[in-house]
């Protein structure tokens, strides 16, 4: 790895107890010895990126996110134990049924259709070990963990412009108030707080339903899962006679896009899907792929094109009337795309 304070490239044995031998100074993650392949340098980097090199304030849950995008291996673990399986297995059993009826070079024969079974035995293991991988929450944890112990510890604080969530118990509306939030995500919350989003268009937090407050329009930003889908059309059964736009994230705007961070959980109740399909809100596509447990959540979105829906979102709400079909379209297909579209750029 390279030392994050003088750039030098460590061999593992040139950096014990997370100390650089070149320059004696002591660095927060080792890739080698924490779980999550985390080191100083590309924490910075990701930091910086999020960020956009300082002018936004970005949450921990945020940071984590973009740190364990590119860890999943899962899906190849099984795919390369199945192949190997269905390949190496006959190979194997063949080999050792010719070495065993052969006169000449039975011990080869022998040997290598034991070493292709062997490795056949080895690559399904470890397959099946990478497919039952922890689970994101838990990595996200273990990440979290990661940067308030070793992070904080080695350098007394997190890094620049990173701030963690707090729990949102309702706030008092800002001066001028025009337009509530519903999120049910407080680390996208926190983030929103952080940046002085509310105070700059007049907008209301909420993370429940209960702690909107009345006559102001509602906006309702959530994941592409069922219950974040299912969270809109709740919301206007609760809220008769008030305008609820739908800002995203749509599944149509992610179920298709490769660099999208789906992840996988339980799949969702039956009666969900249904409930939603009723509404006439979602595609059939969408409905199988939500069906399936597959979600993109808010805090894997880019923090600038985040903070981009949202006063777009706000901007339009606020300014645009009733009978505007553009607005009518605009409630139906939510604002916040990804990765590019209108809300996006």
């Amino acid at each position: 790895m390279i030392c994050p304070h003088c750039e030098q490239n460590l061999l593992y044995k040139e950096r014990s107890d997370r100390t650089c031998s070149k320059c004696l100074r002591r660095f927060a993650l080792d890739p080698r010895t924490n779980s999550l392949g985390l080191s100083d340098l590309r924490v910075r980097r990701l930091t910086a990126k999020l960020t956009d090199g300082g002018r936004l304030k970005v949450t921990l849950d945020q940071l984590g996110a973009a740190a364990l995008r590119k860890r999943r291996k899962g899906e190849s673990g099984i795919a390369a134990a199945i192949g190997c399986t269905a390949v190496g297995v006959p190979v194997g059993v063949g080999l050792l049924a010719i070495g065993s009826i052969a006169d000449e070079n039975a011990g080869f024969t022998t040997f290598l259709g034991i070493a292709i079974l062997f490795f056949v035995v080895v690559t399904v293991v470890s397959g099946l070990r990478r497919a039952t991988r922890r689970p994101a929450d838990t990595r996200l944890k273990a990440f979290r963990s990661a940067l308030l112990t070793d992070w904080k510890l080695r350098y007394g604080s997190l890094p620049h412009g990173i701030v963690d969530t707090a729990p949102h118990r309702g706030a008092r509306p800002p001066q001028g108030a025009r337009i509530a939030l519903l999120c049910p995500e407080p680390a996208v919350l926190t983030f929103l707080a952080a940046n002085d989003i509310p105070e700059r268009y007049g907008i209301v937090l909420a993370a429940e339903s209960r702690q909107l407050p009345d006559t102001l329009p509602v906006i309702v930003l959530h994941d592409a899962s069922a219950p974040g889908c299912g969270l809109v059309v709740r919301t206007r059964e609760e809220l008769p006679g008030r305008r609820v736009v739908d800002a995203g994230l749509p599944p149509r705007a992610v179920m298709k896009v490769k660099d999208a961070p789906t992840v996988r959980v339980a799949r969702p109740a039956r009666d969900l899907i249904a409930w939603l399909g009723a509404s006439s809100t979602l595609t059939s596509d969408e409905l199988d792929w939500l069906a399936k447990g597959w979600t993109v959540p808010l805090i894997g979105v880019r923090p600038a094109r985040l903070i981009d829906a949202v006063t777009r979102t706000a901007h339009r709400v606020a300014t645009l009337n009733e009978a505007d079909p553009v607005r009518r379209r605009a409630e139906a297909l939510g604002f916040l795309s990804w990765p590019g579209g209108e809300a996006a750029r």
